[in-house]
């Protein structure tokens, strides 16, 4: 997760994700017996054994010499993680922990895997020194905050592995050791899905976005969730869409989003509510007010959270981290470690990747590293059509949301008017990266340093 100056690099794209899934399934056969063999031919033996011939004059003595194997015990993979909140939030670091039992129940061989939870970023260093000291071979950081401490330890230990999450750092791009991956799972496209599912419900015209920290990881998701709303709400009324967003200026702060929640719902009249905090505070407040009789919509954030809002909930976007963490392991147990900076979308780690029918279409169902939650029969049929061939051609890039195509055929501008996204142009890896502008239908400005 996620703030600072971000430095530019050439966008990886998918096809990394894929090429790193090869070169662990070309080196698994071999290196797996290395890592966790555990066994020794032992010395040749010599064994007396005596055999009784039937009807023989004599008893038989017989000598032959054998070669034992004495098989020890596997060792295990020791892998640890650092989390910047409880396991208990039920969103980023919950998630986090998922996908950690996840890898460990899919990896097919001995593995040991342990975790600090709440580690304040100041203080990841500590942390991995503790994982070190209990044997952690490969290393998970898992907050942007992270990343410098990170890339530190990754130069102090160069026989240990580490992999920070949401960062930019790696052996890979050329500014930290060669020990040192970087990967994230991102959700710009389903925050852009969420938002058509939010134009196309709302009564008043207006949502709302409970926001942590205004980064580039968090904007991109806010600007995604707005055009979709957008592209819909316009599309039925012929009116652009109004969106609010409030920064609580942390990640894990269930009191603090409940109450800007009530506030955009109250003050602004906004009855749909996006976020990025990692509980599902807004979500509850959504359902509290469904029965108090007002209809106020929300969604799921990073695992399934429908049972904290069985009538508010639209949707949401929803991660398995497993797969990322899965290639990683194998990387260090097959010995063909390569340092890697991936960034995976819908149909990464997906067994089909491809373009589905929209009537075959998966939109809703568990697959792969980020996809969609479940969609509430509330929203309308015609746009749970459309909903569902999006996400079907972002399997394949056919559709991206930053392109003017998602925007009603209309430029993408920025609170100022600037033209940000023109005809035949769409958002690369850089521009997503680095983003530091809000979209014209937003009222609040993006808060400065």
């Amino acid at each position: 997760m996620r703030g600072g100056k971000i430095s530019r690099r050439e966008f990886l794209g998918v096809a990394r994700s894929a090429a790193i899934a090869g070169i662990v399934a070309a080196g698994i056969v071999g290196g797996i017996a290395g890592y966790v063999g555990g066994s020794s031919a032992a010395p040749p033996r010599t064994i007396t054994t005596t055999t009784t011939v039937a009807g023989a004059a004599q008893t038989v003595t017989e000598t032959r010499t054998v070669t034992q194997t004495v098989t020890g015990a596997a060792e295990p993979l020791r892998v640890g993680y650092v989390y910047v909140g409880p396991v208990g939030d039920y969103g980023w670091s919950y998630a986090h922990d998922m996908g950690r039992r996840w890898a460990d129940a899919h990896f097919g061989l001995p593995v040991k895997s342990f975790y600090r939870e709440s580690v304040p970023e100041a203080e990841v260093g500590s942390a991995i020194e503790t994982l070190i000291d209990e044997g952690a071979k490969l290393i998970f950081t898992t907050s942007f905050g992270y990343m410098d401490a990170t890339a530190e330890y990754a130069a102090k230990y160069p026989d240990r592995y580490f992999v920070h999450i949401s960062g930019y750092r790696s052996g890979a791009a050329g500014n930290a050791p060669e020990n040192m991956s970087a990967a994230f799972a991102e959700f710009y496209q389903l925050y852009y899905l969420n938002g058509l599912a939010a134009g196309a419900v709302t009564e008043t015209g207006v949502v709302g976005y409970v926001g942590a920290y205004p980064i580039p990881e968090v904007v991109r998701h806010i600007n995604a969730f707005v055009l979709g709303a957008n592209y819909a709400y316009k599309k039925r009324t012929g009116k652009n869409i109004k969106a609010h967003v409030t920064w609580i200026f942390s990640w894990y702060a269930p009191a603090e989003a409940r109450k800007a929640a009530i506030a955009l719902i109250e003050e602004k009249s906004c009855d749909v509510l996006a976020f990025t905090e990692d509980t599902p505070s807004v979500l509850q407040v959504a359902e509290e007010y469904w029965k108090k009789g007002r209809r106020v919509w929300s969604f799921s954030h990073y695992s399934d959270m429908r049972e904290y809002g069985p009538n508010a909930h639209l949707t949401g976007q929803i991660v398995n981290w497993g797969p990322i963490y899965l290639d990683f392991y194998r990387m260090v147990a097959t010995n063909s470690w390569i340092s890697v900076d991936i960034w995976t979308r819908i149909g990464d780690y997906m067994p089909y990747r491809w373009r589905r029918p929209v009537e075959q279409s998966t939109a809703g169902r568990p697959e792969g590293t980020v996809y969609l939650a479940p969609l509430n029969p509330v929203i309308p049929s015609e746009w749970q059509i459309l909903i569902k061939q999006r996400y079907e051609e972002m399997k394949e890039l056919l559709f991206e949301p930053f392109s003017v195509e998602g925007n009603l055929g209309e430029p993408i501008r920025d609170q100022n008017g600037e033209v940000r996204i023109r005809a035949g142009e769409r958002a690369d890896h850089d521009m997503l990266w680095n983003m530091d502008w809000l979209v014209e239908y937003i009222e609040e400005p993006l808060p400065r340093a």
